[in-house]
């Protein structure tokens, strides 16, 4: 709206400079009407009439000039709005906008690329992140320069061999299999993809090859140069999920470095996996976003970044025997798919073993791969074995046994797919899972596998040199590398920090403006009791408020991180716990000055510091409340659902809804002394009133006229003095009766002693510790309990098959 100069205005005009959209609407302005002249039409030329002269008209409209029809579009704005073309790229910096379908690049402090630094010294509108991401020194690598950062990456010796894999689960009372017979395996050197119709098994082969199925039953021989599979065969292998999943506050490099720290061998000097890291980064043509933040949709790396970051990660962990890749170009352009594929025929040409699975491919990506396993619905395999130039070999076998003549100019991953009768429900074709089983070529390579397994076994392998450890780090670095790389998240999070820290602000000079500088009255009294009862309120938003983080890293961890055993799921929760208590007990203390010391509670040392100890103790308390029940739930929705039915346990009985003396005996007997914000309210409460006087008003006291010839002290004294409260003589023949003469004889009411104060601390410390105890059950529970449980009935089920029972 336009500008008013109104002196009623004049004190809100301070709220147009907090608002973002100011700056981009003038922007717009700016850049529209700036050089636009506009003619002027009646009803706004002024004077009119039969008798006026266009040479001494003028224009109705803020900005016109005298005698003038046009008004110039600079001139209109900055009369009518107060907006000048002068601002146009201040206010682009303020509120830069998002390109659409695009992303936006967000560096890490210190290591922005020269081009965007430039940018932003120079005050010149920011790099279009196309040309930030292909840089000479990314896309334009001579084949010399290419092939030396390949030769620089660990190259795989063993190989990885599976036979009469079959894989079966159970369905509708009976079992169904999803992998029937599959053989194969995977020599360094060469990149295989895994194909087949939607729903033939690609991906669950895939996860049964690379050890990650938790439901149902799978069988066969897995072996590691004829051997079985080592405890770190998970480590040892790298597996890029088809869902790119990162924590999105670390940068690229992070990343890649917290890969190698935790699941290269431990012998390795820590500068040496660092130094490894940056080779990946150059090989995958990272190196200009190497300090870029991964983030989220529309705020970080692109879907092709994100994709050779997966790979990149992977690749850090310097994988022993295979990389294992599910989709690698799902989701992306033909050029950005491309380029993945280039970067895997890359490693395969450097002596990586790889295997992926990939869908329908286009014949310029299909030609880079040596070897297909291609399955057919069922997870039958429908061919095992090397493509051949210009994938003959491959063609070849189709057409021998029956299928169609394959055209010059056709796909060849098209042409298998469709011989085959891929995603065609009235294909009456030949099985070719039959033709496969009873071909020359498959018994060729079941006597190839059995070469390479005797081979292999008889080789004299050092035994002692075999790394057989599930992680590679120990359990203390784990911590410390996961825990570091939590509070650098909750850092670069400011929303939550911020919302934690406002939210203790604004409810403690609530607290403290609701009840201000409170007396001795009975009712001051009774408002300390509820300034203290308001604090403990204040957990359920903080509660919530926390879940969401520790269901994120949860997320994370149980994803990606766990099955590839970069850490023990110990370290997942000691890193969960850690960062929350440093920024509860900031906030926490800023929440005690802006609550105590202005409700005038007692000012000596000891009682502020011990109710700052117990506040403390508070902070630490919610923090494991609420992780402990985020534990369990499956996702933020259940948990929030859960914390109002946890708070109304904990807060029902402690004493203040409803007094102890009021309570009914069967709470009283066992709830009340359950209830951990019982110990919490006595400690609070009872420091708070220790020694406080109390001195009733007049409309707190109780009248009554003593017998003649008594005073009020002879007739009530002794009364007064055993109940503790006073008598005085109001005048007139009445006597005035205060139930409490101090605070202590108040607390006493609602069963609240001063001398049980270290005993309630004591107690609640150990709810807090319980509290975090739970978490650690809980998450084992959530992450390992119920997996293996839900492993074992499903194998029950399909060990018995339709028709049995118990």
């Amino acid at each position: 709206m336009p500008y008013s100069n109104h002196k009623s205005f004049q004190w809100l005009k301070w709220l147009i400079w907090i608002n973002p959209v100011q700056y981009a609407f003038e922007a717009l302005m700016a850049n529209e009407f700036t050089g636009l002249d506009v003619r002027c039409e009646p009803p706004y030329i002024v004077p009119g009439g039969p008798n006026t002269s266009p040479s001494h008209q003028s224009c109705a409209i803020q900005g016109s000039s005298p005698d003038s029809l046009v008004v110039n579009g600079s001139e209109y704005i900055q009369n009518a709005y107060t907006y000048t073309r002068v601002h146009l790229w201040r206010n682009f910096e303020i509120q830069k906008p998002n390109k659409g379908g695009s992303s936006v690049t967000v560096f890490k402090r210190g290591e922005i690329p020269k081009s965007v630094k430039d940018a932003i010294e120079h005050k010149r509108p920011p790099v279009d992140e196309e040309s930030v991401e292909k840089t000479p020194s990314d896309h334009s690598l001579t084949s010399d320069e290419a092939e030396k950062k390949v030769q620089d990456i660990a190259k795989n010796t063993s190989i990885f061999t599976w036979q009469n894999v079959n894989y079966t689960i159970p369905y509708k009372g009976g079992k169904r299999k999803l992998l029937q017979g599959v053989h194969g395996y995977v020599k360094p050197g060469r990149l295989t993809a895994l194909m087949g119709a939607s729903g033939a098994g690609k991906t669950t082969l895939l996860n049964a090859l690379a050890q990650r199925i938790n439901f149902g039953v799978v069988t066969g021989s897995f072996l590691v140069d004829g051997k079985s599979l080592p405890k770190s065969f998970q480590r040892a292998t790298g597996f890029a999920e088809q869902m790119d999943i990162h924590e999105p506050t670390a940068t690229v490099r992070e990343s890649l470095r917290f890969s190698a720290l935790l699941r290269q061998p431990k012998e390795i000097p820590l500068q040496e996996k660092y130094d490894y890291c940056e080779k990946v980064i150059d090989l995958l043509e990272m190196r200009s976003i190497a300090g870029a933040t991964i983030g989220s949709t529309g705020s970080g790396l692109n879907q092709e970044q994100r994709k050779r970051l997966t790979i990149a990660v992977e690749l850090a962990s310097k994988p022993e025997l295979l990389l294992f890749l599910d989709e690698p170009t799902s989701g992306l352009d033909s050029l950005a798919a491309f380029n993945i594929v280039r970067f895997l025929r890359r490693l395969a040409d450097a002596g990586q073993a790889v295997l992926c699975t990939i869908h329908q491919p286009s014949a310029v990506l299909f030609e880079q791969f040596d070897e297909l396993l291609l399955l057919q619905s069922g997870g039958r395999v429908v061919y095992n074995g090397a493509l051949g130039s210009d994938s003959r070999t491959l063609i070849d076998y189709f057409e021998r046994n029956g299928g169609k003549q394959c055209s010059p100019h056709a796909n060849p991953a098209e042409y298998m797919l469709e011989v085959i009768g891929a995603g065609n429900p009235d294909y009456k074709g030949q099985d070719w899972g039959d033709v496969w089983a009873n071909s020359p070529e498959s018994k060729q390579l079941s006597d190839d596998l059995e070469k390479v397994i005797t081979s292999r076994r008889s080789m004299q392998d050092d035994e002692k040199t075999r790394d057989d450890r599930e992680y590679a780090m120990p359990l203390y670095v784990q911590i410390v590398a996961v825990t570091k790389r939590a509070f650098v998240a909750y850092w670069r999070l400011p929303d939550y920090i911020m919302g934690k820290v406002m939210l203790h602000i604004f409810t403690g000079l609530f607290n403290t403006f609701t009840f201000w500088h409170l007396g001795n009255s009975y009712i001051d009294m009774q408002s300390r009791l509820f300034s203290i009862f308001m604090t403990l309120t204040i957990s359920p938003p903080l509660v919530q408020q926390l879940q969401p983080r520790y269901l994120h890293f949860r997320g994370l961890y149980e994803s990606r991180e766990s099955n590839s055993k970069i850490y023990s799921w110990v370290a997942f929760v000691v890193s969960t716990i850690l960062p929350e208590l440093p920024y509860s007990i900031v906030a926490g203390s800023i929440y005690f000055n802006c609550w105590y010391w202005g409700t005038w509670f007692p000012r000596d040392s000891f009682s502020a510091g011990y109710t700052w100890m117990l506040l403390m103790l508070f902070e630490c308390y919610y923090v494991g409340f609420g992780q402990f029940i985020a534990a369990f739930a499956p996702n933020e929705l259940f948990a929030s659902l859960l914390v109002p039915s946890f708070f109304t346990f904990v807060v029902s009985f402690c004493g203040v809804i409803v007094p102890y003396v009021a309570m009914p005996h069967f709470w009283q007997s066992w709830m009340y002394w359950l209830t951990p914000f019982h110990y919490l309210l006595e400690g609070f409460l009872g420091v708070i009133a220790h020694n406080v006087p109390v001195s009733c008003v007049e409309r707190e006291e109780a009248r009554f006229s003593p017998p003649p010839g008594q005073t009020c002290e002879q007739y009530a004294g002794s009364f007064a003095k055993q109940s503790g409260g006073y008598v005085r003589d109001a005048g007139n023949g009445i006597c005035s009766f205060c139930q409490y003469s101090t605070g202590d004889q108040f607390t006493a009411s609602f069963n609240v002693f001063y001398s049980h104060k270290w005993r309630n601390y004591g107690i609640f410390s150990a709810f807090v510790i319980f509290n975090f105890m739970l978490v650690f059950l809980f998450s084992w529970l959530y992450l390992h309990g119920v997996r293996n449980i839900k492993r074992w009935l499903s194998k029950r089920k399909t060990e018995k098959g339709p028709g049995s029972s118990g």
